[in-house]
């Protein structure tokens, strides 16, 4: 079954507790105030039983914890209804890589291959105080209670459906304690809990590759990558890709509406130029990136800046929000663009001119993408690429027709509706 995993950092005491300090220091200023989630992507799947294979050279840690499963379409579901939505509940390994920032997104921490372990579910009546243990080679390495996380599993399941539409079979991890357990090669790790299957793997510097076919294709997305829009927005263009991850959810397709929230001072959009992967990749160099693209489409990657918090930037309020990726389901032939880098990218409000690019001033071309994602995380058949945007962002209303277009590419349009609106039509 395809299946999103969305998972929540900074929800546990210990971890709080260790960053308040930094938390109001440059660049945070204060702490969060609603959940800091992420995404574990398909190549990050793995079952109870199977060997993970470790990066060389670096330090990983294991994070059991808690996996909610959902049983059935969850949208807007308050607390109190959530428990109704509820399939099951699973042992997980949230294994990272050390932290030592939460003001970016931790892709190359959390996305690597086999990082999200997932053991089989089970029913449970209650979880307010389940004891998550950790053994490494048969000795207890770490105890930790359910009791003391910020939020429970209700009240995610109400902060996430809140603006993205959870479907049956999606799972979201609860999080781990500031201390984590240090893993290496040749170890066996068990994550254990009362009333759950324990949840078994083996650590290793090779494993089997697995495609996970069953997961759903990954929609990668780069902040700041024309560096006209990170001046635009008073950045400095990044050193290193800023890459995150949209959720399925927030996907939709050419002439359909995007849902700008009630209340909010400033959504906009972002032509994007979207590489779509044709063949698995893993360690490919630049020079032959291309043969692993299949071809180009292209993308309007809207965001709510009101919803912006300097953790995981961009978060999922900002940018994986129901209908906010409007996707052109057509792909265009590698063949057929000889230069993706040289593509003019335009963006109308209502017919009239409002962006304009190309996507030579990329900060990082789409040769150096592939090759820097493929260097920690297996790429496969159907994953793609947003690739950023160039300069040119207004705010947009409801009413507005917006249309994006690229080069050679094709052309991409939706219509801006209120909240209220899109609740209504959906009655």
């Amino acid at each position: 079954m395809k299946r999103s995993v969305f998972a929540v950092a900074l929800n546990h005491r210990s971890q709080t507790e260790a960053w308040h300090d930094r938390f109001h220091q440059s660049p945070y200023q204060t702490p969060p105030k609603t959940p800091v989630w992420f995404i574990k992507p398909r190549n990050t799947h793995r079952r109870d039983g199977d060997t993970i294979a470790l990066p060389s050279r670096q330090q990983t840690f294991s994070g059991g914890t808690l996996a909610v499963i959902i049983g059935q379409t969850a949208r807007k579901v308050a607390a109190a209804d959530a428990a109704a939505f509820i399939q099951g509940y699973a042992l997980a390994n949230d294994l990272s890589l050390a932290e030592e920032s939460f003001y970016r997104p931790a892709i190359k921490a959390k996305c690597r291959d086999g990082f999200c372990p997932i053991g089989e579910p089970a029913p449970l009546k209650d979880i307010s105080a389940l004891e998550i243990i950790t053994e490494v080679n048969g000795v207890g390495k770490q105890r930790w209670s359910t009791a003391d996380l910020h939020r429970n599993a209700a009240e995610l399941i109400a902060a996430l459906s809140d603006f993205a539409t959870l479907q049956a079979g999606d799972v979201i991890l609860l999080g781990t304690p500031q201390q984590r357990i240090e893993v290496n090669p040749g170890d066996e790790v068990v994550i254990r809990a009362a009333g759950l299957p324990p949840l078994h793997n083996h650590f290793s510097t090779q494993a089997e590759a697995q495609t996970q076919p069953e997961g759903h294709a990954t929609l990668f997305a780069l902040g700041l990558n024309y560096a006209d829009h990170a001046a635009e927005l008073e950045f400095k263009a990044p050193e290193e890709p800023l890459v995150f991850i949209k959720a399925p959810n927030s996907l939709t397709g050419d002439h359909c509406v995007s849902v700008r929230p009630d209340n909010v001072d400033y959504m906009h959009y972002e032509a994007e130029l979207v590489v779509v992967i044709g063949k698995t990749a893993r360690n490919v160099s630049r020079g032959q990136a291309l043969e692993y693209v299949e071809g180009y489409t292209l993308c309007n990657d809207y965001a709510v800046r009101d919803y912006l918090e300097n953790y995981y930037r961009p978060n999922l309020r900002v940018k994986s929000r129901d209908t906010l990726t409007p996707l052109l389901p057509a792909v265009v032939p590698r063949s057929a663009i000889p230069d993706a880098q040289n593509l003019q990218l335009k963006t109308f409000i209502n017919g009239e001119l409002r962006q304009s690019g190309n996507t030579r001033d990329m900060v990082f071309d789409v040769p150096f993408l592939i090759a820097y994602l493929s260097e920690f995380m297996t790429l496969q058949p159907g994953d793609m690429i947003a690739t950023g945007t160039p300069k040119g962002l207004a705010d947009v209303n409801p009413g507005d027709e917006v249309v994006v277009e690229i080069e050679g590419v094709g052309r991409l349009t939706n219509r801006i509706v209120s909240e209220q609106q899109f609740e209504e039509s959906l009655k």
